[in-house]
């Protein structure tokens, strides 16, 4: 099995003389055997090797027991070990996640910080990790019941590149579980199990425990021949690859917000042309993953329909049938605050200015002016200018801040105290949704003072029982 290992890494040069080498250890057979032998190679090969453990924070003492199991092999073999906290219950509920996937989220934003402790100046950094020839079918049967494409179909590969300087290493790649489980055996090295392996509420174990044993009833070979099979995917998708990113720039246009596929794309072959479309989407979403065919094949048939038809795909993507062809581009949330300068000040910074007509500031070329001041009672003297405005100083609770509009805004539009979304008074206004980005806001916190050149929140107005005003000027755009 060492020389195995040994000659599969020569081979793709997946570990070279004087790499550093960080590998992820959980405690379980794998990568307890992916350690054992790394620890071997070093007598041929002259590299840097730390170890890497993730304590998920899931399975309670039994996580804990892992984690120190792996300290102490760490220790007996000398070497240096980084161990990394989380909760994954807690990020998953957070973000809406299932565990599986935040538990994956997370393991490899420990990897990323470790390696990164690691780099010295143009060093690379990779990271090994313990999957093997049965977790690589797992995988490929996994992709392929959810509709991937070919990347999906070709599986794990053995290094790939993963940040800046730092790579991903799989050296157990060609091995499969019972050989490696007969390695720790014969050496009588023990290991961890962990025992969400056999939770069948998993969709991994579901094929790891039910589907593949019974492929291997079909076939013994089955994980071999599932390997070999994703293998030459992998070629066919390197070929296409080449060939569809050629297309993909003949007939891709750059627009504002998006890309444009001209309908000459259509012409070409229906293979090279699924290849060229999975690309795009991949390209509008800065990622491959959750790409499926299925999200191709209607971005396909869109072609055939008539203009001004839309699609929503993953990452948010708008896909709208155009003349000439498709645009394709991301939808920006109805409440997303747009990106730019902001400037909050506190009420008390206003009432202790110094300066005798209060503060300033410049944002985006204009000036805002603010001063406070007592109130004579006379409501005639409130300014009705449009870029003018007074408000009740004491009425403001959280302090002020200039900005965009942000999920959650609100105005007071009456003097009973009822409120209406930001959203709902762009929509009865008829504001473009393309403009109510742009539109700058007076806000205590998420309750609107005023939306600048229009109206302002009734719960700030002045009354003749104001005791002191905030005036606010938006002045003219600098030269």
């Amino acid at each position: 099995m060492k020389n195995k290992m040994e000659e599969k890494i020569q081979k793709l040069h997946i570990i070279e003389e004087g790499d550093v080498i960080l590998a992820a250890v959980s405690g379980g057979a794998d990568s307890v055997c992916m350690l054992l032998l790394l620890c071997e190679l070093q007598k041929k090969i002259p590299f840097s090797l730390q170890v890497v453990h993730v304590e998920h924070g899931i399975r309670g003492k039994e996580s804990v027991m892992d984690a120190e199991f792996v300290e102490k092999l760490c220790k007996d073999k000398g070497l240096l070990l980084t161990r990394f906290d989380v909760k994954v219950p807690e990020y998953a509920k957070e973000h809406g996640l299932g565990e599986e996937e935040a538990a994956r989220i997370l393991r490899y934003d420990c990897f990323k910080k470790a390696a990164q402790k690691l780099k010295k100046g143009d060093t690379d950094v990779k990271i090994a990790l313990a999957h093997h020839a049965d977790d690589n079918a797992e995988t490929i049967l996994f992709q392929m019941v959810r509709g991937s494409g070919i990347d999906g179909l070709c599986g794990m590969q053995p290094i790939r590149r993963f940040a800046e300087h730092m790579y991903l290493i799989r050296p157990l790649l060609t091995m499969g579980r019972e050989e490696i489980e007969a390695y720790l055996k014969e050496l009588g090295q023990p290991y961890c199990t962990d025992s969400t392996n056999a939770d069948m509420a998993y969709s991994r174990n579901k094929i790891r425990h039910e589907i593949l044993p019974l492929l291997s009833q079909v076939n013994a070979q089955a994980v071999a021949h599932i390997n070999q099979s994703a293998k030459m995917l992998c070629d066919i998708a390197d070929y296409m690859e080449n060939q569809a990113q050629t297309v993909y720039e003949k007939y891709r246009t750059p627009v504002q917000d998006g890309i444009f596929l001209s309908e000459l794309l259509w012409q070409e072959q229906e293979v090279l042309r699924k290849e060229v479309l999975h690309e795009a989407l991949a390209d509008v979403a800065q990622s491959k993953k959750d790409i499926a065919s299925v999200h191709v094949k209607e971005l396909d048939e869109l072609m055939k329909k008539q203009v001004g038809r839309t699609l929503s795909f993953p990452y948010q993507i708008q896909a709208k049938r155009q003349y000439g062809g498709i645009f394709l581009g991301r939808k920006k949330k109805e409440d997303d605050l747009e990106q730019g300068e902001s400037f909050s000040i506190s009420t008390e910074k206003l009432s202790d200015a110094k300066n005798p007509f209060g503060l300033e500031t410049v944002l985006s070329g204009k000036r805002w002016r603010f001063h406070v001041f007592p109130f004579s009672g006379k409501m005639e003297e409130i300014s009705q200018k449009p870029y003018t405005k007074w408000f009740d100083y004491d009425k403001i609770q959280n302090g002020l801040q200039i900005r965009k509009r942000r999920q959650g805004d609100y105005l007071t539009v009456d003097e009973e105290g009822h409120t209406k979304k930001l959203k709902q008074y762009f929509i009865n206004e008829k504001i473009p949704q393309e403009e109510r980005g742009k539109i700058w806001l007076l806000t205590d916190a998420s309750s609107v003072l005023w939306v600048v050149g229009r109206r302002i929140g009734a719960s700030y107005k002045v009354t003749e029982g104001t005791k002191r005003v905030l005036e606010v000027q938006l002045v003219e755009e600098e030269k």
